[in-house]
Order: C-alpha cells, then sequence, then structure tokens
C-alpha cells in the first residue's frame, strides 16, 4: 500500500536502552549506576540521553 510505513525492528542498542527503562520502571536516577554496570554500558552521558528521549517521547503521547 503506498503512503503506509512498515514497522522497523528495533537495533541492538536500542533494544539494551529500552531493556534498561525497563528494569528501572523508567528514569530512576537511583537505579541508573546499577543498570548501567549491570547492561555494561560505559558512556553514561549517551545512556541519559536515549533514556530522556523515551521519556519525551512518553509525554507527548499521552
Amino acid at each position: 500500500m503506498p503512503g503506509v510505513l512498515k514497522p522497523v525492528e528495533p537495533t541492538a542498542e536500542q533494544r539494551l536502552i529500552i531493556r534498561a527503562w525497563n528494569l528501572m520502571g523508567g528514569l530512576d536516577w537511583a537505579a541508573l549506576p546499577t543498570v548501567a554496570d549491570l547492561l555494561g554500558i560505559t558512556d553514561i552521558e549517551i545512556f541519559v540521553a536515549q533514556l530522556a528521549a523515551i521519556r519525551d517521547h512518553l509525554r507527548e503521547e499521552s
């Protein structure tokens, strides 16, 4: 069908950030260091930016 977008599978990085979001139940500053360590995330600045993007997107939807 013309003009219809097909769903795209998330990348491995996106799946990791979504997993972190789900583990923390959102952007939880107290849990952030533990979850980052658990998932092997080393660039905390990018990690926080990605989590904030999820938060902002969810706020826009509601």
